[in-house]
């Protein structure tokens, strides 16, 4: 194991649903957020990346939520290096309440690309020191896979605008994940919570891409739910899926 890097977010109105919890895309924003404040701390940051033509892109994810913080809630996300390999990097992160109780957790592969190519490039040897790794680690990535479904029950379409851009010039990886959402029953947002998400990055989109999100529902058991979601561009190209599971909302008695 790596460096490990810690910092306190504090929930804003902003980030939260209309039941006054925060919004998944709200807790990977902090994801992103605090992965990057580490290395700047480290000498790894912008800067670093830009001198040498280099960025960090995620390729998967795993996140799984134990409870939503509420608005005004403070919190608290860890981030530690797992280990690198060739051109990926594997990241854990832990969630934890006011009182150190753990709320969520996610697991984070990434790639290290070259910015003006477009494709992974080897990590360079002071990389290894900024985050505490000694060398490459001796076993491949397990992460758990992703079911695939050929149904598709529910369609969204979208395009993409300038403020879904972010530095490293292509789409914001948490675009995908509220296109995706966006796909969903209302009923299905109502009810349930996500409690779990597993995403694979495949293509990059940009500016102007017009966007189709599909979703499948499946009934687990009388408490829970799986979607399934793919998103392409409008050449139907395939740019991210999703396996997203769900647990509904236990409803206060009067």
């Amino acid at each position: 194991m790596g460096k490990s890097f810690s910092k306190d977010y504090e929930i804003h109105y902003y980030e939260v649903d209309y039941k006054l919890r925060c919004k998944l895309s709200s807790i990977i924003d902090f994801i992103c957020d605090v992965g990057t404040h580490q290395s700047e701390s480290v000498g790894g940051g912008m800067e670093y990346c830009l001198n040498n033509n280099c960025a960090w892109v995620f390729y998967k994810y795993d996140i799984k939520m134990y409870r939503y913080p509420k608005y005004a809630e403070t919190i608290n996300l860890t981030t530690q290096a797992v280990g690198f390999k060739r051109f990926y990097g594997l990241r854990k992160y832990f969630i934890r309440d006011s009182e150190g109780i753990l709320i969520g957790e996610a697991l984070a592969l990434f790639f290290l690309i070259n910015i003006e190519k477009r494709r992974p490039m080897r990590i360079q040897k002071e990389q290894y020191d900024f985050y505490g790794v000694d060398r490459d680690m001796e076993h491949n990535v397990k992460m758990d896979g992703i079911e695939k479904v050929d149904e598709e029950q529910f369609h969204r379409e979208f395009q993409t605008r300038y403020s879904d851009i972010d530095s490293n010039k292509h789409v914001n990886n948490v675009k995908y994940i509220e296109w995706a959402m966006e796909a969903v029953p209302l009923e299905v947002v109502k009810d349930y919570e996500l409690s779990r998400i597993k995403v694979i990055f495949e293509k990059e989109t940009t500016y102007g891409d017009k966007i189709s999100a599909t979703a499948t529902v499946e009934q687990v058991d009388e408490n829970s739910l799986k979607s399934y979601h793919k998103i392409r561009n409008n050449e139907g190209i395939e740019l991210t899926i999703l396996e997203a599971e769900w647990k509904k909302v236990e409803t206060k008695k009067a």
